[in-house]
């Protein structure tokens, strides 16, 4: 964010492409804000408490103009990890699904029930609405955009959104006094009903497949249906689908006792997949967002462009600054292939390579080692072995370490 006199400029999330720059005249933000005031009406001895950054749109809205239209304070120490928030007894917390999913994840309280949870960027799960209602006194979840601002909420996880007051929506295009323009067109195809509207997806996340014309959000929605996947992530690449896959516990001990294979298998017969199925399938850690909490799409793009073949990742235990990750490296990956012809082994490149990856998704980083040092090949690793890589994030550092709990096979430092 960057701000004048008289007017803001901001940037888009780039998550489905390259980055908008958008300019907001300072008018709007104020009519945003008094609008946002009413609707909430928070005390003035309420703190705001934020995960957001106020760079963004989101944050700008919610930790700077609205407090200020309230006259609340705002704890200028931006959370991180659950652990840094702070025992505040009334206080509105300002987040993202990413974060607050990790929330449910490690069933979190906090010491004093939030007066009320905020998210925006992405559509929360209705399970971890729900969660969130009961950890907090409510839950608002906004819809809009850098370019529209505000536009809807809902504050029940079964309910549908609904506009906010000044929002006036006429065929797929809507006018309110939070932008300049006289009316703005959405990107989002949205689906009407007696009790409000849900956004089944954006429009540039509808595609063509084998002449199919597709939305990649209902993929997602209809995998997510699946007893064995926990979250779900589809694109388009070379005409063909791909999923990237967070599987549930269920979904990993199936992975861990009977392989990609025959779990690949099991999904599709429990999704109803009925317009078209993946043919390309990972199964991940965690999907990477960026700094707004939204799916960065081009890193996944990235690991379906890889040559290498993705290990079978049985379970991850990630605290933000250790993570234990259990993989399989299952026979038929392309690395075993000569190395060697009779007696297959895990190259050390690869090893190296998978404990940067992992590290770089798993702590959200975007880094390219300075050096690795103390780099240390103990045992070898086959096919088909489980093992766990052990990740530990320094102030400086990454350290590494490939073990089975009775002996280490190999160790190294990723220096930042």
């Amino acid at each position: 964010m960057i701000e004048n006199d008289k007017q803001f400029i901001f940037h888009t999330s780039g998550s489905t492409g390259e980055p908008k720059t958008i300019v907001k005249s300072k008018n709007c933000l104020l009519a945003e804000s008094c609008d946002l005031a009413k609707f909430f009406n928070f005390s003035p001895d309420t703190i705001f408490v934020s995960t957001v950054s106020n760079e963004f749109m989101y944050g700008t809205t919610f930790t700077v103009m609205l407090p200020k239209a309230l006259n609340c304070k705002v704890d200028s120490e931006r959370v991180v990890y659950p652990e840094d928030i702070k025992d505040y007894e009334k206080f509105v917390f300002v987040s993202t699904p990413s974060f607050l999913e990790k929330l449910a994840k490690y069933n979190y309280t906090f010491k004093h029930k939030p007066e009320m949870i905020i998210s925006a960027g992405a559509m929360l799960d209705d399970k971890i609405f729900e969660y969130l209602e009961k950890i907090s006194k409510g839950v608002t979840e906004i819809y809009g955009s850098t370019e529209a601002g505000v536009i809807a909420y809902r504050q029940k996880h079964n309910a549908k959104l609904q506009f906010f007051e000044n929002i006036k929506y006429i065929n797929n295009t809507i006018s309110s006094p939070y932008f300049d323009e006289p009316e703005l067109e959405l990107n989002d195809e949205l689906e009407f009903f007696e009790d409000g509207f849900i956004v089944k997806g954006r429009n540039d996340r509808i595609v063509k497949i084998q002449e199919k014309r597709i939305s990649l959000d209902e993929i997602e929605r209809d995998l997510n249906k699946s007893n064995l996947v926990k979250k779900s992530y589809c694109l388009k690449l070379d005409d063909k689908l791909c999923s990237a896959i967070i599987l549930n516990n269920e979904g990993e001990k199936l992975l861990e006792n009977f392989g990609k294979l025959e779990l690949v298998k099991a999904i599709k017969k429990s999704a109803p997949l009925n317009i078209i199925t993946p043919k390309k399938w990972r199964f991940l850690t965690n999907l990477p967002t960026n700094e707004r909490g939204k799916i960065d799409g081009a890193r996944v793009k990235e690991w379906f462009n890889t040559n290498v073949t993705y290990p079978n990742i049985i379970k991850l235990e990630n605290d933000g600054l250790n993570a234990e990750i259990s993989l399989i490296f299952p026979k038929n990956s392309n690395f075993f292939k000569g190395h060697f012809p009779d007696f297959p082994i895990l190259p050390g490149v690869v090893q190296l390579f998978f404990a940067k990856e992992f590290a770089r998704d798993i702590f959200n980083l975007n880094f390219v080692p300075q050096k690795v040092k103390k780099v240390k090949f103990s045992s070898i690793i086959k096919p088909e072995m489980k093992v766990k890589l052990i990740l530990t994030k320094n102030e400086n550092s990454i350290d590494y370490k490939y073990t089975d709990d009775e002996k280490t096979f190999s160790s190294g430092t990723f220096v930042l």
